[in-house]
């Protein structure tokens, strides 16, 4: 969409900081994962909270949502088959969808009327 500032809400430092990752480790596969969803978002009708701003603070719920979408992204490495846990209560799956992310980013049900 034109008029957004440069880069994307999402952010190697902050989807790091979401994770509470301290090393270098990581960074290029992060790196990738940051690049796009920064692209998917940048095309979605919720990035016009920062349409023509120098930057994306005036859209935080924005960056929030595509912070935790980037983290839930890198984090889906961990869990190939859907399978997040297992314990005495038995498997833990992967949530289909993330109402956190969805609300943050004005998906599926929470986005807002369209008309035409």
């Amino acid at each position: 969409m034109a008029g957004l500032p440069d880069g994307g809400p999402a952010t190697l430092a902050g989807v790091k900081g979401h994770l509470s990752i301290p090393d270098t480790r990581d960074d290029t596969r992060i790196t990738a994962i940051v690049a796009g969803v920064n692209r998917m978002v940048r095309s979605w009708p919720c990035s016009l909270a920062a349409a023509d701003q120098d930057n994306w603070t005036a859209a935080p719920d924005v960056v929030e949502g595509a912070t935790m979408l980037a983290a839930r992204l890198f984090r889906r490495k961990e869990s190939p088959a859907g399978v997040e846990s297992m314990g005495p209560a038995g498997v833990a799956y992967v949530v289909r969808n993330d109402p956190d992310v969805a609300l943050l980013l004005q998906l599926g049900p929470y986005a807002g009327p369209e008309v035409g």
